[in-house]
């Protein structure tokens, strides 16, 4: 097995039980340019889970307008996944897109 597919298997089980919609997201991921590559982070409100691809959709309103991250859980460009807030109030729908 190689070394990439020991992480998404790693990834895979972290994912899958720990991340749910309506939590509160804490993402450190690598971005690309053309000359550099540098860390960014992002914080959010998870709105939408995929379970077939694993993608997460996180919102978070900043000076009054809204900001939209669509991330694939099993990029390796993604370094870390951190839960920083769950409710405890369970919603009846998958997609959050009215909060």
């Amino acid at each position: 097995m190689t070394r990439v597919n020991k992480i998404i298997k790693k990834k895979n089980r972290l994912y899958n039980n720990t991340v749910k919609t309506g939590a509160v997201l804490y993402v450190k991921y690598l971005l690309l340019k053309e000359d550099e590559i540098k860390i960014s982070s992002f914080i959010g409100l998870c709105v939408v889970k995929k379970r077939k691809s694993n993608t997460l959709v996180l919102k978070n309103n900043i000076k009054k307008e809204s900001i939209k991250l669509i991330i694939n859980a099993h990029s390796p460009l993604i370094i870390s996944i951190k839960i920083i807030k769950r409710y405890k109030k369970k919603f009846r729908l998958s997609k959050l897109y009215y909060k």
